[in-house]
């Protein structure tokens, strides 16, 4: 049972389009996790999903404007980890799509399927491995914690050690999981930091101690690794620890042509003058001495659309 459960998650179809990030399923199935995990109902309704993925969206998702948590509600279905109670009845348009309003109407349910909801019951840590799948699978390192608690509550403080247990007739499952993250090339941190000379590019930090080694000084992909972006130079930023982060969670990009910082304008509004937002127009402050070991125009700008909270 576990490794057909497993396939089935590790199907889960993703819609695409120009490489944008689209988390839509795989936080609607974590947050279902949570609620399995917690004890509760199997099945909930839909204004209930919408509101949690919704406000999961807002944060973790892509900026937009506007969201449709309809879409994984109902889509879901055809991947076998989800039911929608009344399904026949819904009225489906021509692209597969259905309206908030049908799904109110006809008071929809939606959750895990029995046979889901209860191998995870009987198995939680599967289920907590899974989990951390499933975010290791469409978010960098940076917000998988955050991911795993907004999600999961207090059941993800238990993820880190998490481990599926064996059965009688299968052994760990998820060792041939394809959601297990995409080979990482060792020499990429390297490769990078040398190409900034072991500094910040927005604010210069280097510190080398003991020698050979820079604490809290990381190389941080452009197009996320989760999102197939590629262990090149002109993919990499050599950030420390805390632009890192800031850069992954989109409070700040960089210009293309310029390679000045740009800073949300959310973040300009809610906080005017600080050590983030002193950082708005100002151009990074290494950049590698080689034109081509610079970031990629293609790669900024899909952080750009992707990451950066400006909208």
């Amino acid at each position: 049972m576990a490794n057909a459960l497993l396939q089935n998650f590790d199907n889960l179809t993703v819609w695409q389009r120009r490489g944008e990030r689209a988390p839509h399923k795989p936080l609607l199935a974590l947050w279902a996790i949570g609620q399995c995990l917690r004890g509760q109902s199997r099945l909930v309704e839909y204004d209930v999903a919408h509101t949690a993925l919704l406000a999961l969206l807002q944060t973790f998702g892509p900026p937009r404007q506007t969201y449709r948590p309809q879409e994984p509600f109902w889509r879901m279905q055809k991947d076998h980890i989800w039911e929608v109670t009344q399904a026949h009845r819904v009225p489906e348009q021509s692209n597969g799509s259905v309206s908030p309003s049908s799904l109110r109407q006809l008071n929809v349910l939606g959750g895990f399927p029995s046979s889901v909801y209860n191998t995870f019951r009987r198995d939680p840590k599967l289920a907590l491995a899974l989990a951390q799948q499933l975010v290791d699978a469409h978010f960098p390192e940076t917000m998988r914690s955050a991911v795993l608690e907004a999600t999961l509550g207090d059941q993800a403080f238990d993820a880190g050690s998490s481990a599926p247990s064996k059965t009688k007739d299968e052994h760990s499952p998820l060792l041939t999981s394809t959601l297990a993250r995409r080979h990482r090339n060792p020499k990429f941190r390297r490769k990078i930091l040398t190409k900034y000379d072991y500094k910040c590019a927005v604010c210069s930090y280097s510190f080398e101690f003991p020698v050979g080694n820079w604490p809290a000084l990381e190389a941080a992909h452009i197009r996320w690794h989760s999102h197939d972006g590629p262990d090149d130079s002109e993919n990499g930023l050599s950030l420390c620890v805390f632009h890192h982060e800031l850069f992954d969670w989109g409070i700040f990009t960089v210009q293309p042509d310029s390679l000045k910082v740009l800073v949300a304008k959310t973040v300009l509004e809610q906080i005017p003058e600080n050590s983030v937002t002193n950082l708005h127009g100002a151009p990074l402050q290494v950049i590698p001495k080689r034109s081509f070991d610079r970031p990629a125009t293609e790669h900024l700008n899909w952080h750009t659309r992707n990451v950066f909270r400006d909208k």
